[in-house]
């Protein structure tokens, strides 16, 4: 009776000590993706500051990719993901995660700031183009 009731407080830890992912979290985690993000980026993509959030972000990339420090974040399909390199490896990150400057920012509005200071310095790279020129 005592070996069931502490293995059954065990088991309990265990399941109460495991944080909760979300069912899209445990698909990106599947043993045939081997826990890998569902994408690839396979060369640095080209930054832009931008001044008012304090982080830099993708421009021509086929991913949104922010660059914060010496952190990379990608949003992807509803779930976001850091790396310490651009090209990974990416782990999911939990939005109350991520740095407060980033978490402040709409996804909108850090497109739409990108979008702004890209056109106000007049980079050849447009945005609405990026995924054209890379593939997957």
């Amino acid at each position: 009776m005592k070996k069931t009731l502490l293995m059954a407080a065990g088991i309990a830890g265990m399941l109460l000590g495991n944080p909760f992912i979300t069912t899209h979290e445990a698909l990106c985690m599947t043993p045939g993706s081997r826990g890998r993000a569902p994408f690839v980026i396979d060369r640095r993509p080209d930054f832009i500051n931008l001044p008012d959030q304090g982080f830099s972000i993708s421009i021509g990339s086929p991913y949104d990719i922010i660059n914060d420090g010496n952190q990379y974040y990608v949003f992807q399909d509803g779930v976001w993901y850091r790396a310490s390199d651009y090209r990974g490896p990416w782990m999911v990150v939990r939005e109350n995660s991520l740095p407060p400057r980033i978490r402040s920012n709409r996804w909108e509005d850090i497109r739409r700031s990108r979008d702004i200071e890209s056109r106000r310095r007049g980079n050849m790279n447009r945005p609405d183009q990026r995924r054209d020129d890379y593939r997957r």
